[in-house]
Order: C-alpha cells, then structure tokens, then sequence
C-alpha cells in the first residue's frame, strides 16, 4: 500500500511539473556572434543595442550565467497580437533579427530574489528593411526594492534611452560579422502621453 501511494504521488508530481513547464514561454536566444547569425539565416535586419538594469542604486550584471540576472525585452509588432520575447545576453547586449515594421517593447522583464518583474513600457522603434542591421539605443530601467512585509515591495524609479552607438556599435557589428556601411540608427522612444481631463 505504501508503495502504491509513493507511486501516486511521484507520478503526479511529474505531470503537474511537465504541465507547468509546458505553459512556460521561453525567450528567443540573442544573437551573439556572427556564428549565431548565420545559424539564424532569416533574412531579416539584425536589431541590436543593450539593456542596462540600475537596482537599488547599483548596476546588475546581465547574462544567463548563475551569477547574473537573466532579462527579457517583450516586443509587439504593429498590426500583430503575437508578442516577441527577445532574451538579453552577456553584459545587457542583445540582437535578434527581427522582420521590418513598427515594434512597441511592452514589458521589460527581469529575476529579482527569485521573483520575474515585468513591467511594462511603451518604447516604440522602426526596423527598416533597407538595411543590414538597425540599432535601438541602450535602455536603462532603474528601480528600487525591499522587503516589506508582505514580501518583496519595489518601484520603477525611471526609464531613459540613450544613443550610445559612437561607442557600441563598431564593435558589436564586427562581432556579429556586420558591416558598418549597411547600419541605420532607429532609437528607441516613448510617444507622448495623450492629455485628458477630469
């Protein structure tokens, strides 16, 4: 009897953890190198720039390794309700080739103490089809956490972009095996807000 009960409960622990997994969204990996890229063969633009995450006054380090936060960027393609979650790589670095279009980065996402924060945002950018690759911008979320007594409290102190291809983007294009030649800068911005009244 015991054995049948132990049995039961193993079994059942597995089909609700492949359950639970198989309801888990996974991140397209960041093209890293131009390996990568020729692995990806699509076609389309090569979107890069870099994401920077300033938590409680100190800048996170990025990466999927143990020691780093790992971090999403969720994007929406104008005219499409199929959200796009690109993974961020080593040291806040991403590019994914993406299809021409108006995209709008929704929500930013990252591991906090073992808790997913997603907020979300209203960046928008062009991806042009008339060149190689196309820089977005470095975009920097800086937020406050603490635990309070219900748990983990926090607040998205501000987000900025900035234009920061002077220095980024040599390197990142020979890395990715890209020419410079064949580079459009689209950075990222935010729309106004729409003013209402009471």
């Amino acid at each position: 009897m015991k054995g049948n009960i132990r049995n039961l409960i193993v079994t059942t622990f597995f089909i609700v953890a492949a359950g639970g997994l198989a309801g888990c969204a996974t991140a397209n990996k960041s093209i890293e190198s131009g390996n990568d890229l020729t692995a990806a063969a699509t076609g389309n633009p090569v979107v890069f720039g870099k994401f920077r995450l300033i938590r409680n006054g100190n800048e996170a380090r990025l990466g999927s390794d143990m020691l780093s936060t790992t971090a999403t960027l969720t994007l929406r393609k104008a005219g499409s309700a199929e959200e796009f979650v690109g993974a961020v790589g080593a040291n806040g670095e991403f590019a994914w080739a993406l299809e021409p279009g108006f995209y709008r980065v929704a929500r930013i996402g990252f591991d906090n103490r073992g808790d997913r924060v997603e907020p979300i945002t209203n960046f928008t950018f062009r991806v042009s089809g008339d060149h190689e690759a196309v820089y977005i911008g470095t975009v920097t979320l800086e937020a406050t956490f603490d635990s309070g007594y219900y748990g983990l409290n926090g607040v998205v102190d501000g987000y900025a972009v900035s234009n920061d291809c002077a220095t980024d983007c040599a390197p990142r294009l020979e890395r990715l095996g890209l020419a410079a030649d064949d580079l459009a800068t689209a950075v990222m911005y935010q729309p106004s807000p729409v003013a209402s009244t009471n």
